[in-house]
């Protein structure tokens, strides 16, 4: 049995070293690189030609151009040859039209292909992406008890329906890189993506009904994935696809009702049924398990990403309200701002430096870094807004209206009426 142990090893080292060998023993293509030159800008939407020369002893296979990232992931379709010659002149056109490339160093590759082995060329450039920018603004309103209408405010100023979700509805979400509307049922119905460039269904996470009891505790999209949390205490991730791509470590006795990605990790709120002492829990971002847990007291309205601050909470507590840090590094809560205007309704905080509040009897403008509150807008309970830091637009539905407000004036430039009572707005964006 030794013996025979000691021959399978050996067969095992000689075909290893043989294939080994087979993909490196030469002679190798050689490959020449003609244009671009090194080190050239480029910016969306610019072309660029790439020609190279490729020889050869033997008879090349196939010659692969791609331009690749710092990941060698390709950002562009990829083009290949096949000469079945020993010399090739090539000449390959990229379009730099994917929006989804970002700012950084690009790298040219071609690789050429043969029986007796491979050779790779490589060829920087730099390139510039798309800026973002604001598009439209989808509305939803609430048609019937289960039904509900989304509607798009366009940049002329017009109002197009462009779908509506039946079922009941516990919140929604939108991806902009990947056209997704999410909408997440109640008790009874299920969480649905929604194509927005076809108004269709792509796919749906079913719910597990168990009325009165909630199914579907929150939603939240960090633009690339959407994560949600069921009555099971968990919350989960997908991707624009619906491939299922983070799953929390399960907890019992509660919900999550707050979601947030933060770098490399996906932090919730907890809600205990039997204690008055909710947790912020951080998961490690893919595996799930808990990084960090702290305790609270009071209802947490949102949590923002606060850059390198770590987070910024705003927090219910009986009839007052207040807005507190988080910690990654110590685990800690600190109070930055009480607020004596009372409960905080809705929040929309995209960028650290500027958070729009809205209270009973108005809309709040806070500034973090001074500490400052200002009544901006006498609007009395709006049930949702969202601000645009880009074209510094704010807008503020209330009742069965949107109104759009212009920084640092306030004053509302335009109105939009609906049919019914408007529920939630999102932005919509090119990327």
């Amino acid at each position: 049995m030794k013996g025979s142990g000691f021959i399978i090893i050996t067969l095992l080292l000689f075909l290893l070293v043989s294939c080994k060998r087979e993909e490196s023993v030469g002679p190798f293509p050689v490959i020449e690189i003609l244009e671009p030159t090194g080190n050239l800008s480029f910016g969306y939407g610019d072309t660029v030609m790439v020609r190279a020369s490729v020889k050869h002893e033997q008879s090349i296979d196939y010659v692969r151009i791609a331009i690749v990232n710092e990941a060698s992931s390709p950002v562009l379709p990829v083009q290949m040859f096949y000469p079945a010659d020993k010399e090739i002149s090539l000449e390959a056109v990229f379009v730099f039209d994917n929006l989804l490339t970002g700012t950084g160093k690009l790298s040219i590759n071609v690789r050429a292909g043969s029986a007796s082995g491979l050779t790779n060329e490589w060829m920087d450039v730099n390139y510039t992406s798309a800026s973002r920018t604001f598009e439209s603004v989808l509305v939803v309103s609430n048609h019937q008890l289960y039904e509900h209408s989304v509607n798009e405010i366009l940049a002329t100023g017009g109002i197009s329906e462009r779908f509506s979700v039946s079922g009941d509805y516990s919140g929604s979400a939108v991806s902009s890189t990947h056209h997704k509307f999410y909408k997440a049922g109640s008790v009874l119905n299920a969480m649905d993506a929604w194509d927005l460039r076809l108004n269709q269904i792509s796919w749906s996470v079913p719910a597990i009904s168990s009325p009165p009891l909630p199914y579907f505790t929150a939603i939240y999209s960090d633009n690339n994935e959407v994560f949600c949390a069921t009555r099971e205490a968990l919350v989960s991730g997908y991707s624009a696809q619906g491939i299922n791509t983070f799953r929390s470590k399960q907890f019992s006795n509660g919900y999550f009702t707050s979601l947030i990605r933060y770098k490399s990790w996906v932090v919730a709120i907890f809600e205990p049924f039997n204690s008055s002492i909710n947790k912020l829990v951080v998961f490690n971002y893919p595996g799930g398990t808990v990084f960090r847990e702290i305790g609270l007291t009071g209802k947490v309205v949102s949590i923002n990403d606060f850059g390198n601050g770590g987070l910024l909470l705003y927090i219910n507590d009986n009839a007052q309200s207040a807005g507190y840090q988080y910690n990654f590094d110590i685990n800690s809560l600190i109070k930055l701002k009480d607020f004596p205007q009372g409960n905080i309704r809705r929040v929309s905080m995209p960028e650290v430096r500027d958070a729009f509040l809205a209270f009973a009897d108005g809309i709040y403008w806070y500034r973090p870094a001074t500490a400052s509150v200002v009544k901006i807008i006498h609007t009395v309970n709006a049930s949702d807004l969202a601000y645009e830091p880009i074209t510094g637009r704010l807008f503020v539905a209330s009742d069965s209206k949107v109104e759009m407000f212009i920084l640092p004036d306030f004053q509302a430039v335009a109105s939009y009426t609906f049919n019914e009572p408007v529920v939630n707005i999102h932005l919509l964006y090119n990327k």
